[in-house]
């Protein structure tokens, strides 16, 4: 049995903007996360890109027959020639209600300019985007100036707050995990400052630089206690080869997610902490403030959604899992992955339906809940803040 899902809206609830100016790559080789550059005749023999091909074409209304180079053709002209219209009827092929955009994109290399960030604001005027703030991009720009450490500490909480209570955001994140991993640890001020000053003089001071990341990171989640917002924290796989997956585990976080000052913190382990999504769904059942998100799992893994769906539900509510895609650089992986949850969770819900496990109605509910209700109820804090002016 498979439940249609077609009929119910999407909030993506993790991506990053796309544009015309970041697309340097060949189509086929947008759809990886590693930096080292692909070649494309390994991509096109991806299962990944198998499932990019078989939603094209009906999409793009082509011939089933076209090759790889003559449907890639078809999509850069299309979308280059009238972007707007491409992105709208993309975003309107998959449901796509809302997008909740982090823009500290790249972890890497040169910001967004405004002019990319208007550009993309304009492309995706079709749906709502909100603001999802990176705090590394904030005390980054700080490590870079090299201000002393009381300055440190207040301009970061001064702009952290600023983001909440003027420019709209909805969450915060962290991209930890790249630097100095998930394994974080309470550090005293008086510590921090230490340490601080250490790695100012030595950048190579790995076990100073985990403490400031550490204590910058905790004060993060002080806001977070405050403002009742949630914290987005990258977990699983990343831009390879700048993440170590081994430091990304969402199991590292255990003295923090145990420690009871930490428990009113709602956590989001995004990117479905993917290859440990098994263990991510354990704590989403363990702990209840811990919340997963399925961004990056789909639709990177391909086929192996469907069976990581069940491996989530195994222990995890459905109250407590969120649909997102972790778009990036092009607006087809947004798309895809709105095409692909519906089709891949409507089988594993089927799959529970025939299995007498829930019923149908049932099955409807919780297809809600993950393709937009859950989001709608986490993401309380200036949700009716928007970024492109709907």
């Amino acid at each position: 049995m498979n439940i249609d899902l077609s009929k119910l809206p999407i909030i993506d609830d993790h991506c990053h903007p796309f544009m015309l100016t970041r697309e340097v790559r060949e189509f086929d080789n947008c759809f990886t996360l590693s930096l080292i550059p692909p070649r494309s005749r390994d991509n096109r023999n991806t299962l990944l890109f198998k499932l990019v091909r078989r939603e094209l074409i009906p999409f793009l209304q082509v011939n089933p027959g076209i090759t790889d180079d003559e449907l890639i053709n078809v999509r850069n002209e299309l979308y280059r020639s009238n972007p707007k219209a491409y992105v709208d009827k993309l975003f309107q092929d998959a449901g796509i209600e809302s997008l909740l955009v982090d823009y500290g994109f790249p972890v890497m290399g040169s910001r967004l300019s405004q002019d990319e960030l208007d550009w993309f604001h304009h492309m995706s005027s079709s749906v709502t985007t909100r603001r999802i703030h990176r705090v590394e991009a904030t005390y980054h720009k700080l490590f870079e100036e090299r201000v002393g450490f009381d300055e440190l500490v207040e301009t970061y909480i001064r702009e952290l707050r600023d983001e909440v209570e003027n420019q709209g955001t909805i969450a915060f994140k962290t991209v930890i995990a790249y630097h100095t991993g998930l394994h974080l640890k309470k550090i005293s001020k008086e510590q921090a400052a230490k340490s601080y000053s250490s790695f100012l003089a030595d950048a190579g001071n790995r076990q100073a630089e985990k403490e400031v990341r550490d204590y910058l990171v905790l004060l993060s989640f002080e806001l977070c206690l405050e403002y009742d917002i949630p914290i987005q924290m990258h977990s699983g796989a990343g831009d390879a080869p700048l993440l170590d997956v081994k430091q990304s585990s969402p199991l590292l976080m255990h003295d923090i997610v145990s420690d009871p000052y930490y428990q009113g913190v709602k956590i989001i382990f995004i990117h479905t902490a993917y290859p440990f999504v098994e263990e991510a769904g354990y704590l989403v059942n363990q702990y209840h403030n811990i919340y997963l998100d399925l961004s990056s799992m789909v639709p990177f893994s391909s086929i192996g959604i469907y069976a990581k769906l069940r491996q989530i539900f195994e222990m995890a509510p459905f109250t407590k899992v969120m649909y997102g895609s972790d778009g990036f650089n092009i607006p087809e992986i947004s798309w895809l992955g709105g095409k692909l949850i519906r089709q891949e969770l409507g089988k594993v819900l089927g799959d529970f339906v025939e299995e007498g496990i829930i019923d149908e109605e049932y099955a409807y509910k919780a297809a809600a809940m993950i393709l937009s209700e859950n989001a709608r109820d986490l993401y309380k804090k200036n949700w009716d803040r928007s970024t492109n002016g709907r």
